[in-house]
């Protein structure tokens, strides 16, 4: 393996039962807080590709709890001094590094405004493991690379995991869909062919759903940061009101779109966009959308939970080939830092 990315991709089956290993401990004890404490409803605050694990953690969590999940911004506290009533909430704090400036501002204050914290990281000696109530620890090594891949599969595994304990469901096997895993790299020679036919391509407008939406946001940042291309991530509902208009045969558009509720909109759209005359790169297993498609991945069966773990993955390795292809060096992107500081 010739890049410390691909090193790290293909090392997520065994990173996350190490993740599952590290936060299962911890599980019990923080529902038992939520109880104790009476929390009603959960913010995240994260920044970058944390955000979009918080992102698929904000639909996945209502669905299978009934507990509301929002974002925080963080420039309420690191901009305006705001307080902000944090009674009877959970701030989930999500962090790979858990160093960043505003991360730890934010937090902090929190706590002092009564908030319950627990801290998703991959640093248990940083400030934010050690200050919040609880950490879930992804213990998945350190991720050389700037760009997050295994970390984004650690956070969505630690942030499902949270989810389940707060269902009451403290012995849910994780373990099968980190094997599940394998399936997306073995996909990896399909998916560099793909790659080598769109690394010339710009402007790519990446369209997903749902609990599909973070891994979407996802796929924007990655094909961003290590492949310099600009990009856009929309809801398909969304991208129909006034975004629709950028549709025509010099559109590149990439769907992520497993068979689940949102398929008969997956299938509309496809139809639209192909219509239209765009660029189609379908991830799917939907036969009707993927025999539209101008390029595509047929990805393995997966539910609402699965998809966007392991669309994750590929899109990953969409990024990391389309990279190589270009010739850059997705290791370490032009202008960036593995750990950010903003305010």
């Amino acid at each position: 393996m010739t890049t410390l990315m691909q090193q790290e991709i293909f090392s997520e089956p065994s990173m996350m039962k190490r993740t599952i290993a590290a936060c299962t401990p911890v599980l019990a004890d923080i529902a038992k807080a939520f109880k104790q404490r009476n929390i009603t409803n959960i913010v995240t605050m994260a920044r970058g590709t944390s955000d979009n694990a918080a992102t698929v953690f904000s639909f996945v969590c209502p669905l299978k709890t009934g507990i509301k999940v929002g974002k925080y911004h963080p420039s309420l506290t690191t901009v305006y001094d705001c307080n902000v009533d944090m009674k009877n909430t959970c701030m989930v704090v999500i962090s790979q590094s858990g160093m960043s400036k505003d991360t730890i501002a934010v937090m902090d204050k929190a706590m002092k405004n009564g908030a319950l914290t627990v801290a998703v990281t991959n640093n248990a000696q940083s400030p934010i493991a050690k200050n919040a109530d609880f950490h879930l620890f992804m213990d998945v090594e350190e991720e050389k690379s700037v760009a997050a891949t295994k970390t984004y599969i650690g956070e969505l595994f630690a942030l499902y995991m949270l989810t389940e304990a707060l269902g009451g469901n403290l012995n849910c096997d994780m373990n099968k869909l980190a094997d599940r895993i394998q399936e997306i790299l073995n996909l990896n020679p399909e998916i560099e062919k793909v790659a080598k036919k769109l690394y010339t391509k710009n402007n790519f407008i990446i369209l997903s759903r749902g609990t599909m939406l973070g891994t979407g946001d996802e796929c924007a940042l990655k094909l961003t940061e290590c492949c310099y291309l600009f990009n856009r991530s929309y809801s398909s509902a969304n991208f129909m009101h006034g975004p629709l208009s950028l549709l025509d045969d010099k559109a590149n558009v990439i769907l992520l779109a497993p068979d689940c509720e949102c398929k008969q909109e997956f299938i509309d759209m496809t139809k639209r966009a192909k219509g239209l005359g765009a660029n189609l790169t379908v991830f799917s297993d939907v036969p009707e959308i993927l025999e539209l498609a101008t390029d595509k991945i047929v990805m393995p069966k997966a539910n609402t939970v699965e998809a966007p773990v392991l669309y994750g993955t590929a899109i990953s390795l969409l990024a990391l080939n389309i990279g190589l292809a270009k010739g850059l060096n997705v290791d370490t992107p032009r202008n960036l830092n593995k750990v950010t500081i903003t305010m």
